[in-house]
């Protein structure tokens, strides 16, 4: 006895302590005493923690792997106890001694051990270290929880080891995302482990219970933080929670990282169709990233559709509502830097589309799912615009008119261009949704925007005139009018409420001036269109009343008035297959007019030709005309004369307007307008004055469609200069090449002979003293003539 007493007293101080908090029976836990003795030894002799940590190591080592887990757990206790109370600089070594000790738990077959080696790694994450370390590796802890996120053995240990593993994940996160000294997750080889894990965990539950995004996102970013691994939460939720975590710590080069794997699983597992995991997925990423690198995540999934290409049409439609998904949960401001490359990656896959429903020999099954794949994508446009700025979808619409094809001689040309029209529709039905009234009009119909949409109201489709002129309403009706105005005739006034008629702006009504008559030109070409159905008509009437009812000035409704005679004028003069349609329109254009002007005098003529036309020719009014559209052989084969007492008098309506204060005198001309495309260039400027100079007064009727500027007429002037001084060197080199040697010296003497003769005539006068220098030179030099004294060195010679 005294020997082993002896052999006791020789053991290290810091031994005898770890060898006294371990008691006789497991059952009795942990002797607080000899722990708390233990910690204040540690504390205060800070060199020996390294020692005690390996000494603890060993303890543990020693139950594991003698099966005797109660004094294992026990050890590991008192190792967390000592950690937490511990802030040494030599806390390093110990942490590696800690580390060893958690490996062995998680080695261990045991289900409890490796959940305990789980908790006790998960309670050093929460501990914030102050000294680096230079080289600690968790490759290991890496591999491991994500191989327990797999578990599939007995069906009792599956949902506790499962936990355990997905906290342990949570755990090297918390460790390792924000230190650069260890270990990078973001490598490819651990990422992959880690989002695989995550990922198996959500689908297994998903495929029980489908569970919306907002509610896995109204979860605590760090909800088990400090909980513990037993709390009864499902793995699927512990998993997205760890998801949306990893999201949000990943900076902007590490979208791409996260993306990849997700991607990958989803193909493997053949998610896209149908697509609920995958939008799932993209929803809690969305929710959770940054948004200054949200628009990488949508990049990624549009390059992941371009990988997809040749694929099936509902794999590639699955893919795109999962990138609208992603896209409407984004705010603007993070898919701004990409927008142009996202609408564009998307028409080229309209395209493609297109092209391959036009393939020979496709079978119909195959061009059913092209059609749903090209709705899907002019959904998914609107839905990308429906949370951008105005200015930002006027551009987006003016980015799509652009890549219009130049022709339509093809059948893929023509769907192309349709498709394009639909995607503008969906964008600008949204431009006016947010009742932003103060938009102005050059804001909303740039030149790069009115001109291709007036190009497109003159189509050969009638199909595509008319969407064109529903652009026109989406965009330009900024008060709900457009449903409202219809061409009908109906006598009696119309309620006050019925149509709101826009305040007078300034810039609305400098815009109408510089674009209003092109556009009504353009409304009436498109108007005159034979092969017009119902919907054209109906469409054009709407266009052009909605001018009248968003900028309400007088010259508008001049513009208007006048457009509608033209059209009386173009349906009397030449034989069409539309005339009761044209009148009907007029009689419309015509009343909208009355009412709109509340000109009573103006009024009461166009009554009296309504009820003329109700009684002798009803099939001039819109009620009829419209219902039996293509029953127009009556009117062709009637004489002229006949139709005069049901025609609407011009001079009469423009009287009327002047006793308003009106300026009518466009009403007196024949409707015409021809555009006049003059470029701002100093031959067009020259060319320009010189026809005017050699006109008549009574010929000259020149309308200008741009300015002429200063800086034109400057570089005009500067031009003409230039082509006089071009044409006197040419007119010299040419003479000068025709003459001889000997002549052009004969020529010069001349010239430098008749200039000494005055150079002496000049002197002499002034020794005389008769008259004074300056009346001398004005009486002896002919200034006008002067210039032919010059002697010609032309640049043709070298001197």
């Amino acid at each position: 006895m005294v020997c082993a007493w002896c052999c006791v007293k020789c053991k290290p101080r810091y031994k005898r302590h770890v060898d006294s908090i371990f008691p006789v029976d497991p059952k009795d836990g942990l002797v607080k005493g000899e722990m708390q003795k233990l910690t204040y030894y540690a504390l205060t002799n800070p060199r020996k923690l390294d020692r005690i940590g390996t000494y603890l190591a060993e303890y543990l080592k020693y139950y594991v792997d003698h099966r005797r887990y109660d004094f294992a757990k026990i050890a590991m206790k008192a190792m967390e106890q000592l950690l937490q109370a511990c802030r040494s600089a030599s806390i390093n070594l110990f942490v590696e001694s800690f580390l060893r000790m958690v490996q062995k738990l998680l080695e261990s077959p045991e289900a409890s051990l490796q959940v305990l080696g789980s908790t006790s790694f998960v309670h050093f994450a929460n501990i914030q270290e102050d000294t680096p370390s230079y080289h600690r590796r968790y490759d290991f802890f890496v591999s491991k929880f994500s191989s327990m996120c797999w578990s599939n053995g007995r069906s009792d240990t599956i949902r506790a080891v499962r936990q355990a593993g997905l906290r342990g994940l949570q755990g090297v996160i918390l460790k390792t995302v924000s230190d650069d000294l260890q270990v990078n997750i973001w490598e490819e080889v651990h990422i992959q482990k880690i989002m695989r894990a995550l990922l198996f965990n959500i689908h297994e539950g998903f495929t029980n219970s489908v569970q919306s995004p907002s509610q896995a996102r109204s979860m605590s970013p760090w909800e088990g933080e400090n909980s513990d691994v037993t709390s009864d939460i499902d793995p699927d939720q512990l998993a997205r929670h760890v998801l949306q975590d990893l999201v949000s710590r990943a900076s902007y080069g590490q979208i791409k990282s996260l993306m990849l794997p997700l991607l990958h699983f989803i193909d493997n597992q053949k998610l896209w169709v149908p697509n609920t995991f995958a939008t799932h997925c993209m929803s809690l990423i969305m929710h959770s990233i940054q948004m200054s690198s949200a628009y990488i995540a949508i990049a990624q999934l549009l390059a992941h559709l371009e990988e997809h290409k040749d694929a099936s049409a509902k794999l590639r439609c699955s893919i795109v509502e999962v990138v609208s998904a992603a896209v409407s949960i984004a705010s603007t401001e993070s898919i701004g830097p990409t927008i142009l490359e996202l609408f564009g990656s998307l028409l080229k896959y309209l395209k493609m589309s297109v092209e391959t429903c036009n393939t020979e020999k496709v079978e119909v099954k195959v061009i059913e799912e092209e059609e749903e794949f090209q709705d899907t994508i002019v959904q998914s446009v609107g839905q990308f615009s429906h949370g951008l700025q105005t200015y930002q979808k006027i551009e987006i619409c003016t980015f799509i008119l652009q890549n219009m094809p130049s022709t339509t001689d093809t059948e893929n040309d023509v769907q192309f261009e349709s498709m394009l029209l639909k995607c503008v529709m969906k964008i600008t039905t949204s431009i006016n949704t947010n009742n932003d009234k103060s938009i102005g009009l050059p804001t909303l119909f740039p030149l790069s925007l009115i001109v291709p949409l007036q190009r497109l109201s003159l189509s050969d489709s009638p199909k595509t005139r008319t969407m064109t002129q529903q652009i026109f309403h989406s965009i330009l009706d900024r008060h709900n009018n457009h449903e409202k105005v219809v061409p009908t005739v109906t006598l009696g006034e119309l309620p006050e409420e019925n149509i709101f008629v826009g305040p007078q702006k300034k810039q609305d009504v400098l815009f109408f001036k510089r674009n209003g008559p092109e556009v009504y030109f353009h409304l009436y070409e498109s108007i005159l269109k034979e092969d017009n159905d119902l919907d054209n008509y109906t469409c054009a009437f709407r266009t052009a009343v909605l001018w009248c009812l968003e900028v309400p000035v007088d010259e508008v409704l001049i513009e208007l008035i006048h457009m509608a005679f033209g059209l009386q004028d173009e349906a009397c003069s030449s034989p069409r297959s539309n005339v009761s349609i044209l009148h009907s329109l007029v009689a419309a254009f015509l009343v909208f007019a009355s009412r709109y002007s509340r000109n009573e005098a103006m009024d009461q003529h166009i009554t009296n030709i309504i009820r003329k036309r109700q009684s002798e020719k009803p099939h001039l009014l819109p009620q009829v005309a419209f219902s039996t559209i293509d029953k127009d052989s009556e009117l062709e084969n009637t004489a002229e004369d006949s139709l005069s007492s049901v025609m609407f008098d011009a001079t009469v309506v423009a009287e009327c307007l002047n006793q308003q204060g009106m300026n009518v005198d466009r009403l007196s001309d024949p409707y015409h307008y021809k555009r006049a495309a003059i470029p701002r260039t100093p031959e067009s400027v020259k060319s320009l004055r010189l026809s005017v100079l050699d006109a008549k007064p009574s010929d000259v009727q020149i309308s200008l469609q741009e300015e002429i500027t200063f800086d034109t007429l400057k570089q005009a002037l500067q031009h003409r200069q230039q082509m006089a001084l071009t044409t006197n060197n040419s007119s010299k080199e040419r003479l000068l090449s025709q003459e001889s040697y000997e002549d052009s010296v004969a020529r010069t003497a001349e010239k430098m002979s008749h200039i000494s003769a005055l150079k002496q005539q000049i002197f002499s006068s002034f020794r005389s003293g008769d008259v004074s220098p300056t009346e001398s030179l004005h009486s002896l030099i002919d200034l006008e003539n002067l210039t032919n004294l010059s002697i010609d060195l032309p640049d043709m010679y070298v001197y």
